[in-house]
């Protein structure tokens, strides 16, 4: 057994790629490995801020042997009639190097074939790897990437070395015009001079000894560790999250933490701009109700005073500037900068940001039926919710990500009631996929008629979003309207509220534009809440916009399919659409027309189950509408089994087929059953 090592080192790379990049790296290598049929015993995927690779140990030095099948001429042509080879099977055994006793034959869809068996013994892994590794580093890809040299190779940072060690040897291929060998580098803090490497096991600890801790898991533990450490030598508690310790881990080689110290009238201004100013500079961790931070950079010890001194200066001035921001905002007062919306446009041909926060105080009229919920709060913050974005704080680029949280503060500092200061806030809610919901009714609905109006906006101004094409973050904004209805169980219906958006703009466009983008963004939602594209399909076949109504309807489907009876109706339904096909014009049921007792029960059957089905729905007994529709199945049975639908009689035929379109239409109002995917069921059409 042998171990390998593969190293990419460049300079210092874009800390949101990295993680991803080093994974796609050492999962590209683990595919080449099974694909070949090479043995290995353990992977390791590594990166710092400057390089990324993959350990494999435990490697074998060559493929295992591979057994192929390779199909000979037709059995009827390979034998003579005393079961001797023909000519034509020698030539094949000849040209493949095959004996008799490793021929045999095969049943294909053509017919008999033979077929030889034959061992391929397997290449050698130094060769493999030799060859594949430098097309896998030059297939990765990347969403923003540079060229550096005349080489014209493209890469998110220039490529400064390459290890890659089989074992003691060295891989020399070439990438990027750099020549692969033993030699790694330290942390430039510690060093500039080559580390050789002799075998890869020795590779973690010789590059500890050069300043590097390369395991990603160890060093984000260290990280954590002395953070914690630190914080508590301080009487107070780090403020961070696990998004801001990655990017530490991915900015870092070697975790040091000092500490700094701000001037404490600081601490007057509100805890969320405290924090942005800190991570803006991405190494600061805040220690909670003190003026200390924490910085975690990348050098040796003895830096610590200049690491301490030049952040503390950048600290001041950055702090400095935010304070001057924040009481210029308050001694304006919210009011004075909701005044000034009325000259900011929000997108061209659709009014200003003043003419928008008077369409969501209309919109969220819609919602006055809910329960606990405050409308003079909601049109009050629906009026003041986009006047931060006049703000000298919220137009400063660093604290842009602080609308809404200013807007709250603002209120507050105004007067305005806390609650809607709170919806002010919460509107903005959630900011992208995974992030916190809006908590209170208000926030809620006050969210859900910007986004939507948002959404609207997009696409009246011709920026509908279109493959990667999204500048005004469309998809997000559907998704999130569509998440909040789901777990605030808001039972509106988006078309209703798209219809009297476009009222209020006063613009004409095709609704079902707008109405297929939330049908698509619900589908996405329903997939990631573990719903079958079929079920999915079948309900929002006739969908209404309720998007909880979409999601019960789901989840009934999802508990009844499987069942015997369900798979048996969902082929009924099948045939009653195939026999509907085509067939524009269909009239109403005579029923003095039913010929066989067979029609006349599903008629009676069907009208009965009608009747109930109206309170079902109302009710959203989804469950019962199904135990309810499967009723009808035995009827359904008999009347395709004794019943001709296209008889030659013109008028029989038209009345069959009204039953047909009456029956079909009772089960569309729970769902379109015949989009549902059955197993089995090509096999049995």
């Amino acid at each position: 057994m042998i171990d390998f090592l593969l190293e990419i080192g460049f300079e210092e790379f874009p800390p949101s790629l990295l993680s991803e990049s080093a994974h796609e790296l050492s999962q590209q290598v683990e595919n080449l490995l099974k694909d070949r049929k090479i043995f290995y015993r353990s992977i390791r995927t590594i990166y710092t801020a400057r390089r990324i690779g993959t350990i494999i140990l435990g490697l074998s030095r060559r493929q295992k042997p591979q057994i192929i099948e390779i199909q000979g001429p037709p059995k009827k042509l390979a034998f003579g009639e005393q079961g001797q080879p023909t000519e034509m099977l020698s030539g094949f055994m000849k040209a493949n190097s095959l004996k008799l006793a490793e021929i045999s034959v095969i049943k294909t869809k053509k017919g008999e074939y033979t077929c030889g068996k034959k061992e391929i013994k397997g290449g050698s892994t130094e060769d493999i790897l030799y060859e594949q590794i430098p097309k896998i580093i030059k297939g990765l890809e990347f969403p923003k990437t540079m060229v550096w040299d005349e080489h014209k190779t493209k890469f998110p940072r220039p490529v400064r070395w390459i290890v890659a060690l089989l074992d003691r040897r060295p891989l020399r291929f070439e990438f990027a015009g750099v020549k692969a060998d033993r030699y790694t580098t330290p942390n430039y803090h510690f060093g500039f001079k080559p580390i050789r490497l002799e075998k890869p096991r020795e590779y973690m600890n010789f590059l500890r000894h050069g300043g590097v801790v390369v395991d990603p898991n160890e060093r984000r533990k260290l990280i954590v560790s002395r953070v914690k450490q630190a914080a508590t030598s301080l009487n107070g508690k780090a403020v961070y999250t696990d998004d801001m310790i990655e990017e530490l881990n991915c900015v870092t080689e070697y975790p040091e933490v000092v500490t700094g110290e701000f001037d404490a009238r600081y601490l007057d201004l509100p805890r969320e701009v405290l924090m942005t100013v800190l991570r803006s500079h991405g190494t600061l961790i805040w220690v909670q109700n003190t003026n200390k931070f924490l910085c975690i950079f990348s050098a040796k010890k003895k830096a610590v005073r200049n690491v301490q001194i030049g952040y503390t200066r950048i600290m001041e001035s950055r702090l400095y500037d935010a304070l001057f921001y924040y009481k210029n905002d308050v001694e304006q007062g919210l009011e004075s900068m909701l005044e000034q919306t009325k000259g900011m446009v929000w997108l061209v041909g659709l009014g200003s940001l003043y003419d928008k926060t008077d369409r969501l105080a209309k919109l969220a009229e819609q919602f006055k039926e809910l329960p606990e919920l405050n409308m003079n709060v909601l049109k009050r913050a629906a009026r003041l919710c986009k006047a931060d974005l006049l703000s000298q704080m919220v137009r400063e680029k660093e604290f842009t990500s602080l609308q809404g949280i200013m807007g709250s503060y603002y209120a507050r500092a105004s007067g305005e009631d806390d609650q809607v200061a709170m919806t002010i806030k919460e509107h903005c809610l959630p900011k992208f996929v995974g992030d916190e919901l809006p908590q209170t009714r208000e926030g809620v609905v006050l969210s859900l008629c910007d986004k939507i109006d948002n959404v609207v906006g997009a696409f009246l101004s011709g920026n509908r979003p279109s493959g990667s094409y999204d500048p005004l973050g469309v998809r997000r904004n559907g998704y999130a309207v569509v998440n909040l209805m789901a777990a605030h169980s808001i039972t509106a219906s988006l078309y209703s509220l798209i219809d009297n958006l476009l009222k209020l703009h006063k613009k004409d466009i095709d609704a079902n534009i707008i109405y297929e983008f939330f049908v698509e963004r619900l589908t996405r939602y329903l997939v990631d809440a573990g719903f079958r594209y079929d079920e999915i399909n079948a309900v929002l076949e006739n969908w209404n916009g309720d998007v909880i109504d979409a999601r019960m309807r789901c989840e009934a489907l999802k508990q009844l399919r499987g069942k015997p009876e369900f798979t048996k109706l969902v082929i009924g339904q099948k045939r009653v659409r195939n026999i509907l096909k085509g067939i524009e014009k269909i009239g109403d049921v005579d029923v003095e027309l039913f010929k066989e007792p067979a029609e006349k029960k599903l008629y009676q059957q069907g009208r009965s189950t009608l009747s109930k089905l109206e309170v079902m729905l109302e009710n959203r007994n989804y469950s019962d509408v199904l135990s309810l529709l499967l009723a009808m199945r035995g009827d359904i049975d008999k009347f395709f089994d004794d019943v001709l639908v296209m008889c030659e009689d013109t008028k029989l035929r038209k009345n069959r087929l009204a039953l047909v379109n009456f029956i079909n239409h009772i089960f569309l109002q729970c769902a379109d059953f015949s989009q549902i995917v059955i197993e089995g069921e090509r096999q049995q059409e």
